[in-house]
């Protein structure tokens, strides 16, 4: 799966790209089956009373699952970027973990209602 990186007000060469994919690989290692697509947003922003101007946001896509969105602010592209994939990382282990604790072998809601089955 390959991300996409798009990014509005910020020159993003080969350097910035191999580092928003290093940092990915971590993500990735061991939920790679479980995302369908990473979705990665860096900008520059106007933030200047707190002087955090870089922003980076993550879109994981899940199959089945809502989508996770992390977004953090940072003075530099790459605090942005370490922060923002710490954070999805947890969320994303997080997410995993409760879907994998939900019990599937128990029956259907109709099958506890039998008079929706008798036809």
């Amino acid at each position: 799966m390959t991300p996409t990186i798009i990014t509005k007000g910020i020159k993003a060469g080969e350097a910035m790209q191999d580092y928003v994919m290093e940092k990915l690989k971590g993500l990735l290692s061991y939920s790679q089956d479980s995302i369908r697509s990473i979705t990665v947003r860096l900008s520059d922003t106007n933030r200047i009373k707190k002087g955090l101007k870089k922003r980076c946001l993550i879109q994981l896509e899940l199959p089945g699952l809502p989508s996770i969105v992390v977004t953090k602010f940072a003075s530099d592209v790459q605090g942005a970027i370490d922060s923002a994939m710490h954070h999805a990382s947890g969320l994303l282990n997080k997410t995993l973990s409760k879907v994998k604790d939900i019990p599937h072998t128990s029956l259907p809601l109709y099958f506890n209602k039998p008079w929706l089955l008798a036809v």
